[in-house]
């Protein structure tokens, strides 16, 4: 028998409790944290195609090899500077003062170093890298402006960021160009029949018959002739005409992404980290040693320097003046790294006073004083062995330092030392520009040569110079014109051999061999072509087959 249920019997019996103590505890929907969104570049199609265009011209510019440079080095730097320049103005932008001297001083030093001079090896990595570092910075602040106000650590900072941007700057110029335009039309036109679909497949077609073709056509022979009637399938240019384009892509992709699309010159801080702590007790200290060490040091080199030529006892030229000329150049650098750290790290209120200014001055004032000890030994090291590249290069930086010193004491008098790094910058440039225009190579081989075929001697030097003509064809075209107006001071009529290194035929041999072929205009030098045309006056070289049996 089943009894009937009370009405609402079972109600709140069974189950869970919705309210009161026992009630559990109500769940909502997790709130997740989002990082913020980074601000990206809008999308573009001009960069990436502007990008394309300068790796086009530099495929073309740089020969079927793209290892001869000359005159298209400078003829591409003036073509990126001008395509910048003409995205900024579409865009309604003004390139900023620093970015147009940045790449002026890259235009500069591409045409001397490449179009005009041949530069010898140490000197001409450090116009490469100079022209590089030129082109980095100046498209980094073409739309920025204000370097002249960061400080060191931020345009080491910016550097470091073009690095970066050299690697990722072609991929971001791909991944911020507009795809969606790319889709093709269908509501009028040729679109109605599909022509612009059958294009873009057309298009995704040809690489992939291209590449799968070429490795079918070089598996097996018949099948290359089989296709050689329709398609020459030498996957060799294809592939290295490909990976070239890619290149020079890459390269231009690189610099024209910070020249033309990014949002900012650099991804690290303009300034250091405020890490000012020291009193004057604790910054003057050390700067206070340092200058009692240079006035010690320059008292114990008194004697030597008053004496002219004189040596201290038991040491030769080559400890003396080529060890030493270095570490004292060692000591200038240093000693500059060192202010700017002590001011970086040194309270404002301190480093404005008096006494914290006196203290810089008591550093710089001695070590004027060793620079010019350096500078001396730079003399000493001339008048015994004459000029050499690394003599050339060291007189070089002695200028630049000494140019770097005393415009960080002017800053640093005036409490402004973040206003050091552009200046001196610049400074650098000068210096290798100026160097530059001296035409190094000429003018090691010439004085070399003159104090060699006269005879000269000193009081360093008892017995007259040699010279080794085969470290002067080291020098490139521009040692040509003294090598040839002095061949006969400088070679003898004997076979070559370890007993005659000096041997005249291989010496024209030589000078045959790297300047009878006259350059490509693309790759055009006015050394190489001087040096031409001055080979094409010797006696003619000595033919392959006989020159071992002569």
């Amino acid at each position: 028998m089943t009894l009937p249920l009370p009405s609402g019997y079972g109600v709140g019996m069974t189950g869970t409790p919705t309210a009161g103590p026992d009630a559990p505890p109500s769940f909502k929907e997790p709130t997740y944290l989002t990082a913020p969104s980074i601000p990206r570049p809008a999308r573009a199609a001009t960069p990436f195609l502007i990008a394309l265009g300068l790796g086009t011209a530099a495929q073309f510019l740089s020969g079927a090899q793209g290892d001869n440079f000359g005159l298209n080095v400078p003829v591409w730097v003036a073509l990126f500077s001008a395509a910048c320049l003409w995205a900024l103005r579409r865009r309604g932008e003004q390139p900023t003062p620093e970015g147009l001297t940045l790449l002026g001083a890259a235009l500069l030093l591409a045409v001397t170093r490449y179009a005009v001079f041949d530069m010898p090896g140490g000197l001409g990595a450090l116009n490469s890298f100079a022209l590089l570092l030129s082109l980095l910075l100046g498209a980094a602040f073409l739309r920025f402006p204000g370097l002249g106000g960061w400080s060191l650590w931020g345009v080491i900072g910016a550097t470091l960021t073009g690095s970066l941007r050299f690697i990722y700057g072609p991929f971001a110029l791909l991944e911020r160009l507009p795809w969606a335009r790319l889709r093709p039309a269908r509501e009028r036109g040729l679109g109605r029949w599909g022509v612009g679909r059958w294009g873009v497949g057309a298009l995704l077609t040809l690489p992939v018959l291209l590449v799968f073709g070429g490795l079918l056509a070089s598996a097996d022979a018949g099948f290359a002739g089989l296709l050689g009637g329709v398609l020459d399938w030498r996957l060799d240019r294809l592939w290295n005409a490909g990976f070239r384009l890619a290149f020079w892509f890459a390269l231009a992709g690189g610099l024209v992404y910070p020249a033309v699309m990014a949002l900012r010159p650099s991804l690290m801080f303009r300034a250091g980290p405020n890490t000012a702590r020291l009193g004057l007790v604790e910054a003057g200290l050390p700067l206070a040693s340092l200058a009692a060490l240079f006035v010690v040091f320059l008292l114990a080199q008194l004697p030597y320097y008053l004496s002219g030529t004189g040596l201290p006892e038991g040491v030769t030229f080559a400890v003396y003046i080529r060890e030493g000329f270095g570490q004292l150049m060692m000591v200038a650098f240093l000693s500059l790294t060192l202010l700017l750290v002590t001011h970086a790290l040194t309270r404002k209120e301190v480093r404005t006073g008096v006494a914290y200014r006196l203290l810089n001055l008591a550093v710089l004032a001695p070590l004027a004083l060793v620079l010019l000890s350096a500078a001396n030994r730079w003399r000493l090291y001339g008048l015994a062995y004459g000029l050499s590249e690394t003599r050339l290069m060291g007189a070089a930086f002695l200028v630049w330092m000494a140019l770097c010193l005393g415009w960080l004491g002017h800053l640093l008098w005036r409490s402004q030392p973040q206003r050091f790094a552009y200046p001196a910058l610049l400074m650098g440039l000068g210096v290798l520009l100026t160097t530059t225009a001296l035409n190094p190579g000429a003018l090691i081989a010439r004085v070399n040569v003159n104090r060699a075929v006269a005879g000269v001697t000193n009081q360093l030097r008892s017995t007259p110079q040699s010279i080794n003509v085969l470290t002067l064809l080291r020098l490139g075209a521009d040692a040509v014109p003294t090598i040839v107006n002095n061949l006969d001071a400088l070679t003898r009529a004997c076979k070559w051999s370890g007993s005659c290194l000096n041997s005249r035929q291989y010496v024209i041999n030589r000078l045959h061999d790297r300047y009878d072929t006259p350059r490509d205009l693309r790759a055009w030098n006015a050394s190489s072509a001087r040096a031409h045309q001055l080979t094409l006056k010797l006696p003619p070289a000595t033919p392959d087959g006989e020159r071992w049996s002569q």
